[in-house]
């Protein structure tokens, strides 16, 4: 069980390092969105997807070694929680467990918070372009529409979706 832990324990410390720098670019994208960078904002995209990738390889290699390990000891993959773990074990383990099933909670949560603030910009500067794009528009313009023989028409409805090339 010793060297299952501490393989477990590498995983989960090697997650917490990238989940540490998903937090930080999560951070960075923020002050892109702020300060309207928007150039900036999308050189970072490749980088989070990168990242993403990163964690789910590693989760993968944690749930592949709770399986050989479950196997091995003929319990189930359910049984074997952080939470079971941390009860399980003794001494220096179990404390170690304990503190990186405590900040990988407060990483997710710092995590889904900035990440709820930047869809909340994203959203508002959506929103301001489709209002400007809205003011650019001639009114009069955007309630006619073609039939399919060619001719005009009013639009029923405010709702209108603008394709123009230019």
């Amino acid at each position: 069980m010793e060297k299952f832990i501490k393989k477990l324990t590498t995983l989960i410390r090697e997650e917490e390092q990238i989940l540490k720098q998903f937090l930080d670019l999560l951070n960075l994208q923020k002050e892109y969105l702020m300060s309207n960078q928007i150039e900036q904002f999308q050189g970072t995209v490749s980088r989070q997807e990168e990242l993403i990738d990163s964690i789910k390889e590693i989760e993968q290699r944690r749930i592949t070694h709770v399986k050989k390990y479950a196997d091995a000891e003929s319990l189930r993959e359910n049984e074997i929680t952080l939470t079971h773990l941390i009860e399980v074990t003794l001494g220096d383990a179990s404390e170690e467990l304990k503190a990186l099933k405590q900040s990988l909670s407060s990483l997710v949560e710092k995590i889904r918070k900035a990440n709820r603030v930047n869809e909340m910009l994203i959203k508002h500067s959506l929103n301001f372009i489709q209002k400007s794009v809205g003011w650019l528009i001639d009114s009069t313009e955007v309630a006619r529409v073609y039939d399919p023989l060619g001719r005009t028409a009013r639009q029923a409805g405010t709702n209108v979706m603008v394709n123009k090339t230019f």
